[in-house]
């Protein structure tokens, strides 16, 4: 794309960019005009660009001083707005930025800010404890951003807000960005910064345009299944499920490992340098799922997400916008996916009258269905490889298989090979359910819980008593642990099926499963003396948690 400094016309040109979106046109000018600005705008608009682009040319980097500082509420998005910053200035000498945020080490932040970096960004908590080490002085300050700023006081960043607002160059230039405007905002604005400008571009649509929002009514018990028959037949390359609770992300990610997908997860209760590994990950498209809370996710722009599903219907309807605004950034398509349960009904009707969105009723898949789309790509794959012609290496096996066996039948068990490895108990027949009152699911008897009855998933979320035992290992993520790893470990040392090892919990040092009580002794007997990776493992009984 064209632009004024060719230095950073060039990093853009790179980075994909052909025009500003709405945001970016009307704020750049305003803030290299030296105007404060209040952009009121959803995820997934540009906004670090909006502002990125105006530091980067108001900046002297012959000062060796710190000029700008963006706070952001989580250090995931800390680390992501520094990321697109380098980006946007890669051409541009002696640029140097630092993150600064919980959950890592402190030393390696104190060796980047003696290195005299230009732009810091970072959580208020961590940025106010540099501000007290004498590290981040603020009397230089030129540009002060305050990004995603209605999630920072949703998070109790206030107080540590106006320290550092109440504190830094009287003369600076402010600039905030928010998808909501509360009255705590305006009031940050009327104190603290100078004539802004407000510019919004939240239309009568709150949600993205470019964005294909459908919803599903559907049991508790069969949603896991509901995103694999949807994931299959659109055939997605990066899928976001959001969660309301942590607990159920650990549930859904191990369900979905158990089906055989290539998934992971991110919640609060996990360490830093995992949730930032997982995040990179599935940005590099090694992931193909991401299981994850609102508040992990929060102002993630991960490019090329092509579906959101909102496996539980958020609890606020602005939630239900931030989630949605993951896929289809800034132009690109994206689908959005609803689980709807009976209990659901009217937070449904909030978010539609909130987002005044098209929100469409649709049906699950039926098993034929996907099992014709299955076909369908397994024979444009296998034909691929036949045009590719890559294949003469093989031709002396095949010919000595075609000899002693039908053709039919190594083909088909050639193609039983591509099928996806599920160790869940399957789930057949239509699993949409009826919500007209007094109903019950339309599908058959298989299609319930694939535990079994109904209250077996009491029994399935349950750490204790009589149907259920909880065991703790002496192994845990310092060891090279994770949820499917942990998965794997117990089943082939236990014999257990996937679907039989339940609520995974992995920490630091240690972690936790559960079974049936009827294998406890098995259990017991196996994993007492064996390894994991050279390491001694041990096993016992866990404590009942406390609710």
């Amino acid at each position: 794309m064209l632009y004024e400094n060719k230095q950073i016309e060039k990093s853009l040109t790179e980075m994909g960019f052909e025009n500003f979106t709405e945001i970016q046109e009307k704020t750049i000018p305003l803030i290299k005009e030296g105007k404060d600005v209040i952009g009121h705008s959803q995820t997934g608009t540009g906004k670090t660009a909006a502002f990125t682009l105006p530091i980067l040319e108001g900046i002297d980097f012959e000062n060796n001083s710190i000029q700008a500082i963006v706070l952001c509420p989580t250090r995931e998005l800390a680390v992501q707005v520094k990321r697109e910053i380098d980006k946007i200035g890669k051409y541009v000498p002696k640029l140097k930025t630092v993150a600064v945020y919980g959950g890592e080490a402190i030393s390696n932040q104190i060796r980047g800010l003696k290195k005299k970096p230009q732009i810091i960004v970072g959580t208020p908590g961590r940025t106010i404890d540099h501000i007290n080490r004498k590290l981040i002085k603020l009397h230089d300050i030129k540009f002060l951003v305050l990004d995603e700023a209605d999630e920072m006081l949703k998070m109790g960043f206030k107080e540590d807000i106006e320290t550092i607002l109440g504190a830094a160059n009287q003369e600076r230039q402010t600039v905030m960005f928010s998808a909501t405007m509360p009255r705590a905002i305006l009031n940050i604005t009327k104190r603290y910064m100078k004539n802004p400008i407000h510019i919004s571009v939240i239309t009568g649509d709150e949600s993205n345009k470019d964005i294909t929002q459908s919803y599903y009514n559907v049991n508790e018990s069969n949603k896991v299944e509901a995103v694999g028959r949807l994931l299959t037949i659109h055939n997605s390359k990066l899928t976001l499920v959001f969660c309301n609770t942590k607990r159920k992300v650990d549930d859904v990610t191990q369900r979905l490992i158990s089906k055989g997908y290539n998934v992971d997860k991110i919640h609060g209760d996990l360490p830093q340098t995992t949730r930032l590994d997982v995040l990179n990950k599935f940005h590099k498209g090694v992931l193909d799922i991401l299981v994850a809370t609102d508040v992990a996710a929060r102002g993630l722009d991960i490019k090329n997400v092509e579906v959101v599903i909102n496996f539980d219907v958020p609890e606020k309807a602005e939630y239900y916008v931030h989630r949605i605004g993951r896929t289809g950034r800034i132009g690109a398509k994206g689908l959005s996916f609803t689980f709807v349960t009976k209990k659901d009904n009217r937070r449904l009707q909030d978010i539609i009258k909130f987002s005044k969105a098209t929100i469409t009723k649709k049906n699950i898949p039926t098993v034929e269905k996907v099992m014709a789309v299955k076909q369908e790509k397994h024979i444009e794959e296998i034909t691929t490889l036949i045009a590719d012609n890559n294949t003469a290496a093989f031709k002396d096996f095949a010919t000595e298989l075609l000899v002693s066996n039908d053709p039919i039948d190594v083909v088909a068990a050639l193609l039983s090979q591509l099928a996806k490895s599920d160790s869940s108990k399957k789930i057949d027949g239509d699993i949409n359910e009826d919500m007209s009152r007094g109903s019950r699911n339309r599908g058959s008897r298989d299609s319930r819980d694939s535990r079994g009855s109904r209250g077996s998933r009491d029994r399935y979320n349950s750490s204790g008593g009589k149907n259920i035992k909880r065991f703790h290992l002496n192994i845990g993520i310092s060891d090279g642990l994770t949820v499917q790893k942990f998965a794997n470990f117990v089943s082939q040392t236990t014999n257990l099926r996937n679907s039989q090892i339940r609520d995974i919990t992995v920490r630091q040092s240690f972690a936790f499963f559960s079974t049936d009580a009827i294998h406890e002794a098995s259990v017991m007997k196996k994993m007492k003396k064996c390894k994991f990776q050279g390491k001694q493992t041990s096993i016992q009984l866990a404590k009942e948690r406390v609710r």
